[in-house]
């Protein structure tokens, strides 16, 4: 049997990645995906990472290495405990099993900062919106809906 086709998408926050990662799903058929976030392998919760003066961005705030032995993992059909980072919360969560599906979604900010991180992944993209666009989505998407505001 072949092993899964890992396609990962990187951009920054508010780019698109989950938008683009869930109609890729729903193409593929949400029976044949397993879904991966970067922000899961966050090494800190969000009021350690303000303690520490960190963000996301920083690649010593995740665990970039269990991302990599996981997706290792994932390419041969071998099923992961993997963290879970909760966005509402800034918490982390207990970790889930995940069974390796035909396809493996990634999508994160760090996703590709390593060679390693990189050569696992079979299809890479990229996103990078225009600033004024990703803005908007971004503020679209964090705050409440109602509140109107000009970019």
């Amino acid at each position: 049997m072949a092993r899964p086709i890992v396609l990962g998408v990187v951009g920054d926050s508010g780019a698109g990645k989950t938008t683009l990662t869930r109609g890729l799903a729903r193409v593929l058929g949400d029976r044949s995906v397993s879904y991966l976030s970067g922000d899961d392998y966050h090494r800190y919760e969000r009021s350690q990472r303000a303690e520490l003066g960190i963000t996301p961005l920083d690649p010593r705030a995740n665990h970039l290495d269990i991302l990599g032995q996981h997706l290792r993992h994932l390419r041969e059909w071998e099923p992961i405990l993997k963290p879970v980072y909760d966005h509402r919360t800034g918490r982390l969560q207990a970790p889930q099993h995940l069974r390796p599906g035909p396809f493996v979604l990634l999508e994160g900010l760090l996703n590709f900062h390593d060679e390693p991180l990189r050569a696992a992944q079979d299809i890479r993209v990229f996103l990078a919106p225009p600033e004024r666009l990703r803005r908007g989505w971004k503020l679209t998407r964090d705050w409440p809906s109602g509140i109107s505001i000009a970019l």
